[in-house]
């Protein structure tokens, strides 16, 4: 049965390749989005907590598929235990050293088509991967209709593919657009073989994809932009282990054969559940999230005491207790590895593996003041086999010589000051690393010591921060904007060694930039810098006036972006709602409508493409000037480098 699936060039060149043939629209974003929202249901899980595959779940793919997988892979997959088996909750796809119907290699791929399929959602594997020469693990999803249209007519979703011993993944989508298209983004280099979780947020508008919670990638797939009606029907789950092919190429190294992807587990959340299945077990006893909707229930109806409302006291040998004036212990005393999924004063929920010591897992919130509440659930595995506490508990802090909530203070000298901003935004600062602990959102403006504590976030108290592109924010030791300072531009999962748990104020403010043409090496510019409607949008030689600087505002709604002037104020605009080529780009009162949208996708080396979202056309140096006062307008999207724009921040 065979599925031409896989990419068979680069992502760095990936765009250039789609654009040409599709005019799709894409873009690359900093933004974050959060795991699973508190509405979402799971719908479907494996723990993998059996001794076998459970296939009522999932169905083995054996043989050489047509061409190699498609692909020309060199390894046979069998349904043998020597190639795949679950043991001490974990799946394990083993590829080996073995001649074997025909080949030298042999590996497992299993799937859930025909048991489950599902439009829209999100979904999280927590994995450990193989990293040696031609070796090529893969999470992935198919259309469920490949049997009937084909592929790529049936869509393609990779999650997650690492290649050879690069040690950092790829997410790439595969869809027909007259023809085989495909977009797709890199990580940064990390640890792959240690156990990180990848994952997807998928629904009518995108398709985003993450790495231990930062997202690493988006695709715009509202309307079927780009032919992407794929994307808006079933899709089937698919985990697998190839050995050599097209991409990771054919100098496999022998010697690290063989090689295994450890699966903790796969979970399927959807907020409006849409699936379909042939198993009557579709949740795992072992998920970590099955009741979340009901413990949220049981968390809003709690008072505050330990055994208010319908929260149970915890069982013996489990709890939490008081550590200090400012923090407590959760505990587990019989335990082989235990999570914890808690919420401070009904904030956002965070999910944390605990520390282990022998049979004992503990784990510290830190930052609490007397009358805080903790509510929280632990999901373990005990000494003698899995337990899942399904129980919501509270746990009310009482810290003899704590601190009053919310005034927590450190270096600051003006805690008490009246100036106190409570204004919210796209900007959040978080407590503790990888966005986890107390948390508080920013909009643009500036925060003293006083403003932090009104928002319930202390002094010297920070460690990573989200900040979307198109922010600077502007971290400071002291309080009201004094002693050393730092620039963030970008989401930081930790803020290092030398400012962790050391700022007392901040300012968020618009980062402005200057575009730059690859062709040309000219900035866009207002013409004589004029602050009229109509004043024409051209390039000129880089001279650091507002006429050449620019902001860009994010619309969550169709994550398209709206470039302001920094000295007009007014928009770029494609001028009298042009849909045609050699339409002209001018500036105008910013009303955020469609002719002032623009998709922003990155090519390479800094720089990305604008397309419009009224003409779905590409921002374009006309007539590929390379002199000022040359013209800027749109045009059919080439891949070329006079349709290449650089955003160099300058402020």
């Amino acid at each position: 049965m065979g599925k031409f699936t896989k990419k068979v060039v680069a992502a760095a060149t990936i765009c250039s390749m789609v654009f040409t043939m599709t005019g799709m629209i894409m873009k690359s974003s900093a933004k974050t989005v959060s795991a699973v929202s508190a509405s979402s249901k799971l719908v479907w899980s494996d723990e993998f907590n059996g001794s076998s595959l459970n296939t009522s779940k999932w169905g083995y793919e054996t043989g050489t598929g047509s061409w190699g997988w498609g692909n020309n892979e060199q390894q046979y997959y069998t349904d043998r235990r020597d190639n795949l088996y679950v043991s001490d909750g974990v799946l394990h796809i083993k590829a080996k050293r073995e001649n074997y119907g025909g080949m030298n290699y042999t590996s497992a791929r299993i799937n859930t088509s025909g048991k489950f399929t599902f439009t829209y959602g999100y979904v999280e594997a927590r994995m450990a991967l193989p990293a040696s020469s031609g070796i090529w693990p893969a999470f992935w999803m198919l259309g469920a209709n490949i049997g009937s249209v084909g592929w790529p007519a049936c869509g393609e979703i990779d999650i997650m593919e690492a290649i050879n011993a690069e040690y950092k993944t790829y997410s790439t989508c595969h869809w027909n657009a007259n023809g085989h298209a495909e977009y797709g983004k890199s990580t940064g280099n990390f640890d792959i073989t240690q156990y990180h979780t990848y994952a997807l947020a998928w629904d009518s508008n995108n398709i985003r994809m993450f790495v231990d919670g930062g997202q690493i990638y988006e695709m715009y797939i509202g309307n079927n932009s780009g032919d992407t009606d794929e994307f808006h029907r079933p899709f089937y789950l698919l985990l697998n282990v190839a050995v050599g092919g097209n991409w990771p190429g054919f100098s496999i190294d022998e010697g690290a054969l063989p090689q295994e992807m450890k699966v903790d587990y796969v979970r399927v959340y959807q907020d409006n559940p849409s699936f379909s299945s042939a198993s009557s077990d579709n949740v795992d006893s072992g998920n970590t999230n099955q009741n979340q909707n009901n413990n949220n229930n049981n968390n809003n109806n709690n008072n505050g005491g330990a055994n208010s409302g319908n929260v149970q006291t915890p069982a013996s040998g489990m709890g939490m207790e008081s550590a200090g004036n400012n923090a407590a212990t959760a505990y587990v005393n019989d335990s082989s590895w235990t999570d914890i999924h808690y919420s401070v004063n009904n904030g956002g929920q965070q999910n944390v593996r605990m520390t282990q010591n022998g049979t004992k897992a503990t784990y510290t919130i830190q930052g609490l003041n007397a009358g805080d509440t903790v509510k929280y659930w632990f999901t373990y595995c005990n000494t003698s086999g899995y337990v899942q506490d399904t129980q919501s508990y509270t746990y009310t802090h009482q810290a003899g010589g704590a601190s009053s909530s919310g005034s927590q203070s450190g270096g600051g000298n003006n805690a008490g000051s009246s100036s106190t901003n409570t204004a919210s935004g796209d900007v959040y600062i978080y407590q503790d690393i990888n966005y986890g602990g107390r948390s508080a959102s920013l909009g643009l403006g500036s925060y003293n010591l006083a403003s932090l504590q009104a928002k319930g976030f202390y002094n010297d108290d920070l460690s990573s921060i989200k900040a979307p592109w198109g922010y600077k924010v502007t971290l400071y030791a002291d309080d009201n904007f004094s002693g050393a300072s730092r620039v963030i531009t970008a989401d930081t999962s930790w803020i290092g060694n030398d400012w962790n748990d050391r700022v007392s104020s901040i300012r968020v403010e618009r980062a402005q930039y200057k575009i730059v043409n690859r062709n040309s090496g000219l900035c866009l510019d207002v013409s004589s810098g004029s602050a009229d409607n109509g004043a024409n949008i051209q390039q000129w030689t880089d001279n650091g006036t507002n006429a050449q600087k620019w902001e860009v505002h994010f619309n969550a709604s169709d994550s398209t972006y709206v470039l302001v002037n920094v000295g007009s104020r007014k928009a770029m605009d494609m001028d009298a709602w042009s849909k045609d080529n050699g339409g002209n780009a001018i500036q105008w009162d910013n009303n955020n409508t469609d002719n002032q949208r623009w998709f922003i996708t990155e090519v390479d080396n800094g720089y990305s493409f604008l397309i419009n979202k009224n003409s779905n056309k590409a921002l374009d140096a006309a007539d590929w000037a390379t002199w000022d006062g040359g013209n800027v307008h749109q045009w059919d999207y080439q891949a070329q480098a006079n349709q290449q724009w650089k955003f160099i921040q300058v402020n």
